[in-house]
């Protein structure tokens, strides 16, 4: 059985980050709290979502419950929920996920989880460069950028964190030093991503929300999210694109 409380604003967050990627996902609901993780069709991007169960209101879970959700239905029904608004999820008979939030009450069908695509392994990789910044700050240059082109470099060298993208008669660049980002180790570091994927990630972003960017050279970048007042971590992995030579 599931019975758990939590606060709109955590479960807007946690459909908005799988829906960016998936339309099926399962939620593992663990004694430490709810665990998702799903890759995108392509295998071009991965996501993991996790909520600790200090982020929930109550938390009531008979060992692990893994849920198969339709994460668009979720998500479109969070939209009609207030951020501040406390909702109740409850999984009796294994069949449905109950969601109650006001005088409004849901009952929307699970899927069986073995018909969800399996859950990717999450790659162990070792990338030298770590930059911690606002992710509002962050949503503005992936906006920005992508109004002139369809990929964009990160950069790190002694000089700080570079985004940069280049369009056919338009260039856009956004620099912070190490003094304006909240953390830097100052190692060096240069991949091409594709903006498809990042203008998806950033819609979760805003200002006051910690990021944090693991970067390496031509390989896959790691955006941790820590949203909702860090009550939800979203992590995003993203392939690079390789450049042509």
């Amino acid at each position: 059985m599931v019975d758990v409380i939590l606060n709109g604003e955590i479960l807007k967050m946690v459909s908005k980050a799988m829906v960016s990627l998936v339309s099926e996902a399962r939620f593992h609901f663990k004694e430490e709290g709810l665990h998702s993780r799903a890759v995108d069709p392509a295998n071009v991007a991965m996501v993991i979502v996790d909520v600790p169960t200090s982020s929930f209101e109550s938390y009531n879970v008979d060992g692990e419950f893994i849920a198969g959700v339709d994460v668009n239905r979720i998500f479109d029904i969070s939209k009609s929920i207030k951020s501040d608004e406390i909702v109740e999820l409850t999984v009796v008979d294994e069949t449905s996920l109950v969601i109650k939030f006001g005088s409004v009450r849901y009952s929307v069908s699970l899927i069986d989880p073995s018909a969800i695509r399996k859950e990717p392994r999450v790659p162990q990789i070792d990338l030298p460069a770590k930059i911690v910044m606002d992710a509002g700050e962050f949503r503005k240059a992936i906006m920005a950028a992508d109004k002139i082109s369809d990929h964009v470099v990160f950069r790190t060298n002694s000089e700080g964190f570079f985004i940069e993208a280049e369009g056919d008669v338009d260039k856009i660049t956004f620099h912070l030093t190490e003094a304006e980002l909240a953390e830097f180790n100052g190692m060096e570091a240069r991949s091409m991503f594709s903006l498809e994927y990042l203008k998806e990630f950033v819609k979760i972003a805003s200002p006051g929300d910690v990021l944090t960017i693991r970067l390496g050279n031509d390989y896959p970048g790691r955006m941790l999210f820590e949203v909702a007042a860090g009550k939800v971590k979203v992590e995003y992995i993203l392939a690079p694109r390789i450049e042509a030579e």
